[in-house]
């Protein structure tokens, strides 16, 4: 190997180490099922930001990016998959990704 391929070989291993850092899972976090966070939701007659106005009011911490960020199927706190089933009185089981094994 040459000295003019390393910096590129440098450059692609850290280029894949912050993809891979950005977007590891990160300890308490979970993928929620965004399709049954949308039904539960228009079941409601309820836009994403009146959810996040509902759990404001009553005092759960889920913010409309954090709902957004659930919907699209990006990891999110346990504590938040906790608030949004107590928010729509359904096990979390039922909002929780199934990760195949």
């Amino acid at each position: 190997m040459n000295d003019s391929t390393r910096p590129n070989d440098a450059a692609s291993i850290d280029a894949a180490d912050r993809f891979i850092a950005k977007n590891a899972p990160k300890p308490g976090s979970v993928l929620l099922d965004g399709a049954e966070l949308r039904r539960l939701r228009h079941a409601r007659l309820m836009s994403q930001q009146e959810l996040a106005d509902h759990c404001e009011d009553r005092r759960y911490r889920v913010s409309l990016p954090t709902i957004k960020r659930a919907e699209l199927g990006r990891r999110v706190r346990f504590r938040v998959a906790r608030e949004l089933a107590r928010c729509f009185d359904v096990p979390v089981l039922q909002i929780l990704r199934a990760i195949p094994a």
